[in-house]
């Protein structure tokens, strides 16, 4: 290990020790010669190399490092780096963390160095699994919580609050369920639901699930929507606004990517110019789907007529994330493994993301088939 540096101070005209970087301050002690600070600093290092100084550390709670966490993701958006809605949406999700009872105690009350120690790794992923799942009845949204938490006990970990993420290797398994959703939105299904299902729904509703299911636009950027993003001429619909969460206020979209530009097939085209021709809300400034009233529609109406169609159909009801996800799976039969493109199209923050999401739909003997040709050129030229 390097020695301990020692320094004159002159203001206070003395020698102290940097112990910094073993816990302790930049200026520790006071030695009227530098031999002595030195040999002060020798005896300092020694002894912690022993285990006999214990390392001095500051002790931070969870809610005073949020803080910090936050103003970093504040920099972040300064920065472009997130959008306004994803910071709002991270702030969200660790203020519900905080919450979480550890051991009797709300999170954001632990002292972060006590609570998270090498010897309890297991307990602590234990109860924040427990209170995550206790705390939600939807898989995504557990994913989403554990990756936010993730991300705050990383930042953690940096400011070296907590020597490890007890968090850092867990999942639910979300690749598991997504294979779940895969035999939903086969191409048969989803024909089905168009041929069977759609007759049942009125022309609204018609253009809005064929309108999802062509452009993989999520609920919450179908509902901010207006018709000055639909450029007809050029069939291609241009997605630059979201529908806050948990609100009724249109802002910035999921990520920076979420703003792009999706090409739409002429047959949608047609049923949304048809929609348009009908609705009494067709003007630029206008939502392409409001409720009666012209403004934002609720969330609620979703999954009824997911329902309404799929029961028409004759079909496993489906969610609406189902259509967008039945867009990737297309892309992705189409394009190949052009996995920024896809990643483009779909307004993921990397194409690393979309490759974690939709990475089975890949067929096996294409990769099999790469595998092989790869090792064979190695091998055999």
């Amino acid at each position: 290990m390097k020695q301990l540096k020692v320094k004159y101070w002159k203001q206070r005209d003395i020698f102290v020790i940097n112990a910094l970087r073993i816990g302790f301050s930049v200026n520790h002690g006071s030695f009227q010669t530098e031999a002595e600070a030195r040999k002060a600093a020798d005896e300092l290092l020694a002894k912690f190399t022993l285990g006999m100084v214990a390392k001095k550390v500051e002790a931070v709670t969870a809610a005073v490092a949020s803080s910090h966490f936050m103003e970093l993701q504040e920099q972040r958006v300064i920065n472009g780096q997130i959008s306004k809605s994803y910071k709002a949406e991270t702030a969200t999700n660790i203020n519900l963390v905080l919450q979480y009872k550890i051991d009797g105690k709300k999170f954001k009350d632990h002292d972060l160095a006590k609570l998270v120690q090498p010897t309890n790794q297991e307990e602590i992923l234990l109860c924040f699994e427990k209170c995550i799942k206790d705390t939600t009845s939807s898989k995504a949204t557990a994913e989403k919580r554990l990756k936010y938490t993730k991300a705050f006990l990383n930042y953690c970990t940096n400011k070296r609050w907590i020597t490890y993420n007890p968090l850092d290797k867990f999942s639910f398994g979300s690749s598991s369920e997504i294979s779940k959703r895969a035999p939903r939105i086969q191409p048969k299904i989803i024909q089905a639901v168009i041929k069977d299902g759609l007759p049942a729904a009125s022309l609204n509703e018609k253009a809005m699930v064929i309108i999802s299911i062509a452009s993989g636009m999520r609920q919450s950027e179908l509902r901010a929507l207006k018709w000055s993003d639909i450029n007809f001429a050029d069939s291609e619909i241009n997605i630059s606004r979201a529908v806050k969460h948990g609100t009724l206020i249109i802002a910035d979209t999921k990520t920076k990517r979420g703003v792009r530009s999706i090409p739409i097939d002429d047959v949608s085209i047609k049923v949304i110019k048809e929609w348009k021709m009908q609705s009494k809300f067709s003007q630029a400034t206008d939502l392409v789907f409001p409720n009666g009233i012209g403004t934002v529609m609720l969330t609620k109406y979703f999954a009824p007529l997911c329902k309404k169609i799929c029961d028409a159909a004759n079909v496993e009801v489906l969610t609406w994330g189902d259509f967008r996800h039945t867009f990737a799976s297309n892309q992705l039969s189409g394009l190949g493994e052009d996995w920024a493109e896809v990643a483009r199209l779909m307004g993921h923050a990397t194409p690393s993301f979309t490759y974690t999401q939709y990475g089975h739909y890949v067929k096996n003997d294409v990769k099999n088939d790469k595998a092989r040709n790869a090792s064979s050129a190695a091998m055999y030229g």
